[in-house]
């Protein structure tokens, strides 16, 4: 997790592929820096686990293969 502010539930993730964003659902909350592991390489409903936590999240995948630039332009259209 490389970008996730307080009160917003879009976090920004970190792929071999580029950036995706991640809309939390439920489960385990995850926190900057946390580890992720999962599909996020395509659109939809997810059950991913945070091995930083040792815990699953449900998220919505919002978007992916993102630049690190257009990644942080999307996140913060949404949680500005």
């Amino acid at each position: 997790v490389v970008l996730y502010k307080p009160g917003c539930s879009y976090y920004i993730v970190e792929t071999n592929m580029g950036y995706a964003i991640l809309e939390w659902y439920g489960g385990n909350d995850p926190s900057r820096g946390d580890v992720l592991a999962g599909d996020f390489e395509t659109y939809g409903m997810k059950d991913i686990y945070n091995l930083s936590a040792d815990a699953e999240t449900k998220v919505w995948v919002e978007d992916f293969w993102l630049s690190k630039t257009r990644a942080i332009e999307k996140y913060y259209d949404k949680c500005d």
